[in-house]
């Protein structure tokens, strides 16, 4: 009685392994070449997918902006420097180092008189 207590419990686990026993792979064929369970694995390779670039965002250019720089120019900055340089070539007794100057010095009083 003994025997069987011992004998039963292996004749069950033999017959739970006895699916993975089976070292023909289940066909039978091809005795003495045997694959031991293994069976042909499909591999498969993957192409890495580099993820889609983003769709390019398109601005408008901002508008113009009116550039009024401010005019300096004035004829009474000009008759300021013709008379100035001829007050200065008098005064300086015929210096043209005098005379410009004069001319500038007219020219800086007429713009400043024109504002």
């Amino acid at each position: 009685m003994k025997k069987l207590l011992i004998a039963l419990p292996l004749f069950a686990v033999a017959l739970c392994f006895t699916g993975t026993a089976d070292a023909s792979g289940g066909h039978g064929k091809h005795k003495g070449h045997h694959k031991h369970g293994h069976r042909d694995e499909v591999v498969h390779y993957y192409v890495p997918v580099q993820p889609p670039a983003p769709a390019p965002r398109y601005y408008s250019a901002p508008a113009p902006q009116p550039y009024h720089a401010p005019d300096r120019r004035s004829t009474s900055g000009l008759a300021g420097s013709v008379v100035g340089g001829a007050v200065g070539y008098q005064v300086g007794n015929g210096n043209p180092l005098a005379a410009g100057v004069g001319a500038a010095a007219g020219s800086l009083i007429g713009n400043e008189i024109g504002r």
